[in-house]
């Protein structure tokens, strides 16, 4: 039923947030079967499991498998994009995530300008939709090289989550952590590291000192300090992230 479907999804969340990946996978595909069955292959909830599972997979080290589910996600995004639903900023940024993650960065951009000004537009300039596209745009500017602009949005998504979800919200964490990598792209690395630290800090707060984004801070912040040549301080940091990441995934993970 769509109740079932709906509760396996959550829980498959819920398991992704704490980890706890292998058990989250099955219950992706699950969610996502009997979703199609009651909607059809088209259907807005089919692409959204298909996109979430598909990032699992990526997490997972199983490109292949999550580079088909994106494209289905893709292909079926596409299909559903209705200017007049009431979902259509949040269907436009939806897509523009998946396209960016498969690396079509130049038709990402459009479909991220066009969530933002909507998401603007309907909730106000402080929202934390507004947050989340300025963030995934700023993340796609870094990718095409854009340092300058993708600092403005970074640091602005930043601000408004702060201010709306407080200090220490695991939204908060990414911003820190995607502002962070920017810096220490540009060289900037006595900005960068302070917001690498604090992020790692609201990540152990939030999920403790075991999960992946935990050791996804860590191995930021021991890149961070290799490029200072401070490898004594680098080293226990990559340490660590390994052995949270072998936990996770086993120790033969590729």
């Amino acid at each position: 039923s769509e109740h079932f479907a709906t509760a396996l999804y959550n829980l498959a969340r819920l398991l992704k947030d704490k980890g706890i990946y292998f058990e989250a996978k099955p219950l992706y595909e699950r969610a996502i079967v009997i979703w199609e069955d009651i909607h059809g292959p088209d259907h807005p909830k089919v692409s959204t499991g298909r996109k979430y599972l598909a990032k699992l997979l990526k997490a997972l080290g199983k490109d292949d498998e999550a580079k088909r589910q994106y494209d289905i996600a893709i292909a079926t995004q596409e299909k559903i994009l209705d200017p007049n639903s009431p979902n259509y900023a949040s269907d436009l940024l939806n897509l523009a995530d998946l396209l960016r993650e498969q690396g079509y960065y130049d038709k990402a951009k459009p479909h991220y300008e066009g969530a933002l000004k909507l998401f603007e537009e309907t909730l106000g300039p402080d929202h934390p939709k507004v947050a989340k596209a300025l963030n995934d745009l700023a993340s796609l500017l870094d990718l095409q090289g854009n340092y300058d602009q993708a600092k403005q949005l970074h640091e602005r998504a930043l601000r408004i989550r702060q201010e709306k979800l407080g200090p220490n919200h695991p939204d908060v964490a990414e911003s820190l952590n995607n502002l962070a990598g920017l810096l220490q792209q540009q060289a900037k690395y006595d900005e960068a590291k302070p917001l690498y630290e604090r992020a790692i800090e609201i990540w152990e707060r939030v999920h403790g000192p075991n999960h992946p984004e935990v050791a996804t801070g860590l191995n930021n912040l021991a890149g961070l300090l290799r490029n200072q040549r401070k490898c004594d301080e680098a080293m226990p940091l990559y340490e660590r992230a390994i052995e949270i990441w072998e936990k996770v995934h086993g120790p033969n993970h590729p």
